[in-house]
């Protein structure tokens, strides 16, 4: 716990956690915002050629609104989250006999029986941490097999659009912000907005082949996976 403006507010690792567990209900309004549909639009497009008759590693697929875009085209797709809440609102979908959704920590995941063609992660990389992101990859790439694509989408930074109030920057250089739970208690998590060389940077070690686009609300990476 800390204090910001002299209120108490929940932070650490199990801030964010405790916080999407609480908008399970209703994150997928994030979805719906008018603004966003050209972009989410071209998203849709760019996952579903991408994962088309590959299998899929889903990380912190949260609702499962791009878990159903994937299931759509993809073989086979595996989602994880953290939050079995979220993982519920994405078992109401309807996403097909070719999906599996298990409950996985993202900087912990499970031995799986096969290695992925194709690891996706939406929305997530914004809330790590830049001293786990080495650590996230090099797990998550090892899911994966040699070869094979990442594919990686989060937030552009709106400025002055952004709702949410920065609460600091740490010593590592993480941003933090303040977020608003749904019992009006207040949740301090990290949401980093990375250039296109801190993407590449983080990457570079693993992967070739890195496209970054930036749309208006959106950036996305595709890459792939280094052969050993």
């Amino acid at each position: 716990m800390l204090k910001f403006s002299g209120v108490m507010i929940r932070s650490g690792s199990g801030a964010l956690k405790t916080y999407y567990k609480q908008r399970s209900s209703e994150y997928d309004d994030i979805y719906k915002l008018r603004r966003r549909q050209a972009d989410l639009a071209r998203l849709r497009r760019w996952v579903a050629r991408h994962v088309k008759g590959r299998s899929v590693l889903e990380i912190a697929a949260g609702t499962g609104y791009w878990t159903e875009v994937c299931s759509r085209s993809a073989r086979l797709v595996v989602a994880t989250d953290y939050n079995a809440d979220t993982l519920a609102v994405a078992a109401g979908r309807r996403l097909g006999s070719n999906v599996s959704l298990v409950t996985a920590d993202a900087l912990r995941l499970p031995a799986f029986e096969t290695r992925f063609e194709v690891g996706i992660a939406m929305l997530w990389w914004s809330h790590l941490r830049k001293r786990e992101q080495g650590k996230f990859v090099a797990q998550f790439l090892s899911r994966l097999a040699p070869g094979a694509k990442l594919l990686l989408v989060d937030e552009v930074y709106r400025g002055n659009a952004a709702k949410n109030p920065i609460s600091r920057h740490d010593r590592f250089g993480d941003r933090h912000e303040i977020r608003v739970g749904q019992d009006n208690s207040l949740f301090e998590i990290v949401k980093n907005y990375p250039t296109d060389d801190d993407l590449r940077l983080s990457l570079s070690g693993y992967c070739d082949r890195v496209r970054i686009t930036r749309l208006t609300h959106f950036w996305a990476v595709s890459a792939r996976i280094k052969a050993n």
